[in-house]
């Protein structure tokens, strides 16, 4: 049996308190990550989450870190510590009656922005997916139909076992980034917006990946909080000074006659 309340508003209710009530509210403890996070490019301190499922949360950030060798610089690059929410009363998103597992301060978010809403299984690491679900925690990558991927929360589907993982029912749908309610100034400010608009998986996606990762693997994981137009930024200015740089290296090497003449013959 699992050690989580099955994923219905009863059983929920019945374990972690009822929102309506403000129950899981009153309930919430700090989770210190042991890697730095960000939310909206601000540092985390603290992640507000319900003291039943607060160790869990604990223990998987805990795996994720030792699975990335405890090194701040690879947590950056696989965006793990793009936080995206935790704890926020409100409703499921298009439900006029069904609380939001965020509601109970039983669900997280990470990387909001390159694991939006129906994308599959976004770009989610196999890390945090394997280190959330040792935890008994579900993942709204595995949802049947409409996926969640920057989503996970701690409830169970267990009618749903004899199915495949990747189908493990219709999903919750909570389907966006949640600004932590009620957050101090570690986590944001009360009411804030969600993080970035969820991007498609293209080719900016793609290189800003790949630029992170490099510039990580010399030291620079900061870049990991940068966003994709900063990256991509970042990235032509880099060419458009190489081309410079080279450019001046001939001329200063040749000398600027022979380069124009070179120029001349081929070029113009």
């Amino acid at each position: 049996m699992s050690r989580w309340p099955h994923d219905d508003p009863a059983s929920l209710a019945a374990f972690y308190g009822d929102p309506a009530k403000d129950e899981p509210g009153k309930q919430l403890v700090p989770v210190i990550p042991p890697f730095q996070m960000y939310y909206d490019g601000k540092p985390v301190k603290q992640i507000l989450f319900h003291r039943k499922a607060a160790g869990a949360l604990r223990a998987a950030l805990e795996d994720i870190w030792t699975s990335c060798g405890r090194n701040q610089a690879r947590v950056d690059a696989l965006r793990i510590s793009h936080y995206s929410g935790a704890y926020n009363h409100r409703l499921i998103r298009g439900s006029a009656d069904r609380w939001s597992n965020h509601a109970y301060g039983a669900a997280i978010d990470f990387d909001a922005e390159h694991n939006g809403f129906n994308t599959g299984h976004g770009t989610m690491s196999q890390i945090v997916i394997d280190a959330f679900k040792r935890q008994g925690a579900l993942w709204g990558g595995d949802y049947h139909g409409r996926t969640d991927p920057m989503h996970f929360e701690f409830c169970s589907r267990e009618a749903a076992v004899a199915r495949p993982v990747a189908l493990v029912g219709e999903g919750q749908a909570d389907g966006d980034s949640d600004a932590p309610e009620g957050a101090d100034e570690d986590q944001g400010p009360p009411g804030s917006p969600p993080g970035p608009a969820p991007s498609a998986n293209g080719f900016f996606s793609r290189a800003r990946n790949w630029v992170v990762a490099a510039g990580s693997s010399i030291g620079f994981g900061g870049l990991g909080a940068l966003t994709d137009w900063q990256i991509a930024a970042a990235l032509f200015a880099f060419i458009f000074l190489s081309a410079v740089c080279l450019v001046t290296f001939i001329i200063c090497f040749f000398g600027a006659e022979p380069v124009r003449v070179w120029v001349r013959r081929h070029v113009a």
